[in-house]
């Protein structure tokens, strides 16, 4: 059985559809729109890109990565009433810390002085769980993605979306049911801040995956396919 209202599915921060290519090989949806964030330069025109893809009138179910989960929450409070359910995936409702919008700041002006290494071991290990660094299909799509699409993109990106307000309220208005789904060893969106989030709001669950750092739809791909199975009303 598939899914026939659309799926839309938002990537994050420096990925392409190389961070869905898996999971997409595990669902079974007719109708799959992929929003390129990676073309955006702003916010106003990741909106526009994500908006571009609902229709009027059309009930769509939205999966956000990272960057893109909070994207998918700005779209959602936009469009309330096209929202059949929400994936949320390694992303923290709560919004950037001072210290997180520090350290923002200081990968800006890297970028701007031209220094950009995405191969460099210390950046890998932010993003990928320990015992998935030498997996081809992990550490390799994350290096090859980094590369392809360049400081250009990762700046572009980081300037968009930064700050990153809290989000809880524009979620409590949304009627649809809600999935969160973190790793247990991401480093970038901490699982307490998920599992409080999960307490805060009443329409969501939350699934924590272990084993798994923030790449988590190629290191969890099964299992996360299961539970936007689950969200979106299909056997997979």
């Amino acid at each position: 059985m598939s899914s026939t209202a659309p799926v839309l599915f938002f990537p994050g921060t420096l990925c392409d559809e190389r961070i869905f290519l898996p999971l997409w090989k595990q669902l079974s949806i007719a109708q799959r729109r992929y929003v390129p964030l990676q073309w955006a330069s702003s916010k106003e025109e990741m909106l526009a890109l994500s908006e571009d893809r609902i229709l009027s009138g059309e009930k769509v179910h939205l999966v956000g990565y990272s960057m893109g989960g909070y994207i998918a929450t700005l779209v959602a409070a936009r469009n309330m009433s096209n929202i059949a359910s929400m994936t949320l995936i390694s992303f923290d409702p709560a919004g950037l810390s001072d210290s997180e919008i520090s350290q923002r700041k200081t990968l800006v002006k890297t970028l701007k002085n031209g220094h950009f290494k995405p191969d460099n071991e210390a950046y890998l290990a932010r993003f990928i769980h320990p015992s998935r660094l030498q997996d081809n299909e992990v550490a390799g799509v994350v290096k090859s993605m980094a590369q392809d699409l360049g400081k250009s993109t990762l700046l572009a990106h980081t300037l968009a979306t930064t700050p990153r307000d809290n989000t809880y309220k524009l979620l409590e208005r949304i009627s649809a049911p809600i999935a969160l789904v973190g790793g247990v060893d991401d480093k970038i969106a901490n699982i307490e801040s998920l599992r409080l989030a999960a307490t805060k709001l009443s329409n969501a669950t939350l699934c924590e995956l272990e084993n798994t750092g923030h790449m988590l739809p190629l290191e969890q791909t099964s299992l996360l396919a299961s539970v936007i199975s689950t969200n979106i009303g299909v056997q997979k």
